[in-house]
């Protein structure tokens, strides 16, 4: 990934501590306004993938209203992403005026948070987080070469550039696995009354359930793992204290086997790759044990100071659970999962067959609509097994598509009698020829293997039922169960990427 860095201050160090990725240099020290809305700029025909805007605001002049409408061309010229920090007054800064400074950063980060809101391609980075960090700043970098930051200051900046990164590349993780003694509370619920109350350390651990809850509520899977007696394990769950219960829980591994086979089990029930769990226990060989079987699960060290537990929790929420885009379907993670364990459970005791046609499964078509449009952007930046081109976009990409007059975006909608699963499908078409070259073709893992491909090929037939249909399969290291997918639909090969089909 190739990464730029625009700044008024010297931020070049950053760099050094960023040595996996590529820099470029497209803009002179202090000319980003100009760059911005040139056209022809170097930073505008720049090869870069994202651009981390770094603003000092002791240094910054110009009016931030202006620094929007700059970024706002800048963006809608050429679909950059752009990283740009929250501003923040620096410990260098002479307040004349009691509070003013207070007043000028809110007025500032509001706006930039509402712009961020609007804009996809922006993503915000926290400053105000790093600079409460003790050894942030380092005056003798300051005074001799106009670095603000120290080493330490650096590292953090780097790690929080590195997270932005990974969740805008990546997406956040979709489970969390919970150890449950010493852990959701404490003491062991099988032998001793648990500590968990309103008060004291029983408040720690309560703390601790409000934010798991949180997470449960932005769409993230909760599980347990646990060496219990089932029923005592049950029973701590629905402790009179509690915050969360075992409804909470979309699964439950509460026996005597080790918890790698466990999470083994749930990473096949949700159907999910392991590096989208996160592990959490409070026992060292637990997790050494786990990590040595799953060396993509998150593991991450449970502290030794109880009195720490929710700090650290959330750094390990802002580390793995954090997301550039939170779509209605994210909101309904837990009701879709539920939904896929009832149809897992039942489709045991029929034919595969009587088991998709008793589904009563209804698919809608929405054709070059706007509604759900950051979820279209969502599933080509997180969707692999089922995705014919592996071709990510961003929202403003999408729209550009959905307005240009070559081509159609073509959503998928599923519901079943179990649950309705909102947009899991998308179809992106090319057609600036007499030929409809099928760009993008991907559907959610979720409603794989129920017949949805072969209805959507069915209103492409209906849609252009007399002209030729070229589609693409770009081969990636999760994507060959599709490789043949069009042979399957009465397509030709070409070679052995490309594929082609005669109209009526």
């Amino acid at each position: 990934m190739k990464l730029e860095i625009i700044s008024n201050i010297n931020m070049d160090s950053l760099k050094f501590y960023m040595k996996d990725y590529s820099f470029l240099s497209s803009s002179s020290f202090g000319n980003y306004m100009i760059d911005l809305v040139d056209s022809n700029s170097l930073l505008s025909k720049s090869e870069s993938d994202i651009i981390i805007f770094f603003l000092d605001l002791d240094v910054l002049n110009e009016n931030i209203d202006e620094l929007i409408k700059a970024l706002d061309k800048f963006t809608s010229e050429t679909n950059k992403t752009i990283i740009i920090n929250t501003m923040c007054y620096t410990p260098y800064y002479i307040d004349t005026y009691l509070h003013k400074s207070l007043e000028i950063e809110l007025n500032i980060n509001i706006k930039l948070l509402n712009y961020s809101r609007k804009n996809s391609n922006i993503l915000l980075l926290d400053f105000s987080k790093l600079i409460k960090q003790n050894n942030f700043f380092d005056e003798k970098y300051w005074y001799l070469a106009r670095i603000k930051f120290s080493k330490t200051g650096f590292e953090l900046i780097a790690k929080e550039v590195r997270g932005i990164i990974n969740t805008y590349k990546n997406g956040s993780k979709k489970v969390l696995v919970l150890d449950m003694d010493n852990t959701l509370w404490g003491g062991v619920v099988g032998e001793e009354e648990i500590v968990l109350s309103n008060e004291g350390i029983g408040k720690i651990y309560l703390d601790f359930q409000v934010k798991i809850k949180k997470l449960k509520e932005l769409g993230i899977i909760l599980a347990v793992c646990s060496k219990n007696n089932f029923e005592d394990g049950v029973k701590g769950l629905n402790h009179s204290s509690s915050i969360l219960n075992e409804d909470d829980f979309i699964i439950k591994k509460i026996n005597w086997n080790d918890k790698a086979s466990n999470i083994k089990e749930i990473i096949g029930e949700l159907n999910l790759g392991d590096d989208s769990i996160v592990f959490i226990d409070d026992n060292p060989v637990e997790r050494e044990y786990v990590k040595s079987i799953l060396p993509n699960v998150i593991v991450p060290e449970f502290p030794t100071n109880i009195y720490t537990l929710n700090r650290w929790f959330l750094s390990v929420i802002n580390d793995n659970f954090s997301k550039i885009i939170l779509t209605k379907e994210d909101l309904k993670k837990q009701i879709q999962y539920t939904a896929k364990k009832n149809r897992n459970i039942f489709s045991k005791n029929i034919s595969y067959e009587k088991f998709i046609k008793s589904l009563d499964i209804k698919i809608d078509f929405y054709i070059n609509d706007y509604q759900n449009i950051e979820r279209y952007s969502q599933m080509t930046q997180k969707t692999n097994q089922f995705n014919l081109t592996t071709k990510r976009y961003t929202v403003l990409e999408m729209k550009n598509f959905i307005d240009s007059d070559n081509h159609t975006v073509i959503a998928v909608s599923y519901k079943d009698k179990f649950a309705n699963e909102g947009i899991t499908g998308l179809v992106i078409l090319n057609h600036k020829t007499e030929l409809i070259e099928i760009d993008t073709f991907l559907l959610s893992c979720r409603i794989l293997k129920r017949g949805v491909e072969k209805t959507i090929f069915n209103k492409l037939d209906l849609l252009y039922p007399d002209k030729v249909m070229a589609g693409k399969f770009i081969p990636s290291s999760k994507n060959m169960m599709v490789r043949d997918l069009f042979l399957d639909y009465n397509f030709f090969r070409i070679d052995d990427y490309n594929f082609i089909k005669n109209g009526r």
